[in-house]
């Protein structure tokens, strides 16, 4: 069993992956309340749901700009930004998300993930 390869950028792949899950949150959170909208006479549930929209759109700007220079070291793959490549057998995924988001969750919960594309697992801190 080798030994996970240190990332070189783990507050900046820390910090995208915790954007993703609060967008990821943030339009359940609209969904729900958009949904609960005609049921409530008051404008709380309105404006509660155009505050998690915002929040997610600026969760995944935030997101976005910082994981567009985050590649792999040793196949200089996007980490977090799926492309149309094939991905390695070994790469994870948890059937009903995908690669990127799966990623994310590794990320934050386990503060390791494996890359997509080549299958190298990669640690963030000591």
């Amino acid at each position: 069993m080798r030994r996970s390869h240190g990332f070189h950028r783990p507050w900046r792949i820390w910090l995208a992956s915790l954007f993703l899950a609060l967008a990821f949150l943030s339009f359940f959170a609209f969904l729900g309340l958009a949904i609960a909208l005609p049921l409530n006479v008051g404008r709380a549930a309105g404006i509660g749901s155009l505050v998690c929209l915002g929040i997610s759109i600026g969760a995944r700007l935030a997101a976005f700009v910082l994981a567009r220079r985050l590649v792999c070291g040793l196949c200089h793959g996007t980490v977090l930004s799926e492309k149309k490549c094939r991905k390695h057998v070994d790469a994870a995924r948890i059937p009903p998300l995908s690669h990127r988001a799966t990623t994310a969750l590794q990320v934050l919960c386990t503060r390791s993930f494996r890359c997509m594309y080549c299958g190298t697992r990669f640690r963030l801190w000591k």
